[in-house]
């Protein structure tokens, strides 16, 4: 577990580098924030979470989100946990009057572009 990253993953600075290529500018893993956000436009007031569809146990049957076969008394409680906390995030950030964008794995690695237009569209709209 010490040897998986919780930052700067491969599908997080796949997003990062295409959003400043675009002329975006944002804080990454905003600490002041519940859940510490992967991006964050704080004057848009925009959180992004960037998550990776096994460890947040999405629910989407690509390969990405595979259930341990190994352990399942410890894996599957582990991910439900961090899937009530994720909610747990995402509901203390809308209460604040932050919109919350998850972006997962399966979306970013199969249809990055239309991804990529739709948060275009999203950060040049005014809230």
């Amino acid at each position: 577990m010490s040897h998986i990253k919780s930052k700067d993953t491969s599908i997080e600075m796949m997003v990062r580098r295409r959003l400043f290529a675009m002329g975006y500018r944002y804080q990454v893993n905003y600490k002041a924030l519940p859940g510490k956000p992967d991006i964050v436009f704080t004057k848009k007031r925009i959180a992004i979470f960037i998550h990776g569809c096994y460890w947040h146990g999405h629910d989407c049957g690509s390969r990405y989100a595979h259930t341990s076969q190994s352990n399942k008394t410890y894996w599957g409680p582990k991910i439900e946990r961090t899937k009530q906390r994720d909610q747990e995030h995402i509901q203390e950030l809308e209460a604040l009057g932050w919109k919350v964008v998850v972006l997962w794995e399966c979306e970013i690695k199969q249809d990055f572009e239309n991804l990529l237009s739709k948060l275009d569209d999203l950060l040049k709209n005014d809230w």
